[in-house]
């Protein structure tokens, strides 16, 4: 791992607390990360660790999707394209970050497809949620229906945005919130990493900036923990587990039912 140099006293870090587990019910983990230059291997099926990081500091979190073995494979080839990003984002500082990140979402997306056509596959792909934090300031991109949240001053609140057919009928005034978020169409998505079939161009969502304060926690997670936890259970467990809160909120999502994979990543300041 790409962790700090203790004898770098002045440099911005942060500590990353991720778990990631298959679930109650699932055999596989679909589900992948990137912390700066880390993955889980494909072999490996439950990862937990934390660790200090100096920025630049890329966090990623993806859940794969196509059957069989197919998404478990877009998560990680998507881990791996990840990891270029970061190694662009540390080598050339001054690049424009909107287009680092937009050439990673494509590039993702370009392999992906190459995968499923050469395993004559018709479906597959994989969500994405990821933040790059340099400069105190957190630069949150998405697609899919993974999720990012901002835990401040002990409230919860949800950063990123579903790309999914409910969230859509919501924005037309066909659902309410409440609805949306318990319709059959709340895991339909409208995009993802490998839906750019003819690869003429997927783009990320991006968010506002957010300059972070000293005791900010971004979480990134996988559908496999709001599908189980509501905000305010989340933002307890979060709260009352300051020593490992990714561990806890893979073990609640999994006392609650565990019926898919998931994957926590919190991210807070370290000096």
């Amino acid at each position: 791992m790409d962790r700090y140099d203790k004898n770098s006293k002045n440099a911005e870090r942060y500590r990353v607390y991720l778990t990631t587990h298959t679930g109650a019910v699932r055999q596989n983990n679909e589900d992948n990360f990137t912390i700066n230059n880390t993955s889980k291997k494909l072999e490996y099926k439950n990862a937990d660790f934390n660790g200090v990081y100096e920025a630049p500091l890329l966090a990623a979190v993806f859940d794969g999707m196509g059957g069989e073995s197919k998404g478990e494979y877009a998560s990680y080839i998507s881990s791996k394209v990840a990891k270029s990003l970061y190694f662009t984002i540390k080598d050339a500082p001054d690049a424009p970050l909107d287009a680092l990140v937009g050439e990673f979402v494509q590039r993702a997306n370009n392999e992906i497809r190459t995968f499923l056509e050469e395993n004559h596959c018709a479906t597959g792909g994989s969500t994405v949620v990821a933040a790059v934090f340099k400069n105190e300031i957190i630069y949150p991109f998405s697609v899919g229906d993974s999720r990012i949240y901002l835990y401040r001053a002990a409230r919860l609140s949800q950063i990123s945005k579903d790309q999914t057919l409910a969230m859509k009928k919501y924005e037309a005034n066909i659902y309410t919130l409440e609805e949306a978020e318990r319709s059959n169409d709340s895991h339909k998505l409208t995009s993802f990493l490998g839906a750019d079939y003819y690869r003429r161009g997927l783009k990320p969502q991006y968010y506002e900036p957010i300059l972070m304060q000293k005791s900010d926690k971004l979480l990134l997670c996988s559908d496999g923990l709001y599908d189980e936890l509501s905000l305010k259970e989340i933002q307890d467990v979060i709260r009352n587990n300051p020593d490992n809160p990714a561990f806890e909120l893979v073990r609640a999502a999994i006392s609650h039912g565990g019926g898919d994979n998931v994957t926590c990543a919190v991210i807070e300041r370290e000096n």
